[in-house]
């Protein structure tokens, strides 16, 4: 994982063990990048939890190569504990992105050195920069969203919690 952005803590009062088994319930376990479709009542992460520490991302509808990685260590606090969350993006994609816009900007380049392609060398620029800004705006779009979801899984009350899921008997 390539680290973007600052440290996030998420404070809950519950134990380090607890908070840890809280957000194993909301973790579906596997791989980062699945083909796997969430629905109503399934956990909304998938990842990997060993021990206090753990990796997890958002399960999405559809693939999102620039969805936010969590790593994270549940620490006990003065009251209760904290998860102190570095969110990344894998490397493939930050990699993909890199070649992406030195291969278009060369050709910018390239076109640029010759009088008869100006225009295409501004086209070349331009379209060279779209691949990085559409990753970025793929990537904060489901920043806040899989904060909120493991701040819901350790924060949550037992009584909230349980009245989402569907009893055995219904």
């Amino acid at each position: 994982m390539f680290a973007l952005g600052e440290l996030r803590v998420v404070q809950t009062g519950l134990s380090p063990e607890a908070a840890i088994a809280r957000l194993g319930q909301a973790t579906l376990p596997g791989g980062l990048f699945a083909l796997d479709r969430p629905s109503p009542g399934t956990p909304p992460l998938r990842g990997v939890i060993d021990g206090l520490r753990f990796t997890v991302v958002r399960r999405a509808q559809f693939r999102n190569s620039f969805t936010p990685i969590v790593e994270g260590v549940v620490v006990p606090a003065e009251v209760g504990s904290q998860l102190q969350l570095r969110l990344g993006m894998h490397l493939v994609p930050l990699l993909t992105l890199g070649v992406w816009l030195f291969s278009l900007l060369a050709l910018g380049l390239v076109a640029a050195e010759r009088e008869s392609m100006g225009e295409l060398a501004l086209l070349l620029v331009g379209v060279a920069l779209l691949g990085p800004v559409a990753g970025f705006v793929a990537y904060r779009a489901d920043v806040s969203t899989v904060i909120e979801e493991i701040t819901l899984a350790v924060t949550q009350s037992d009584s909230a919690s349980s009245a989402d899921r569907p009893s055995a008997g219904a």
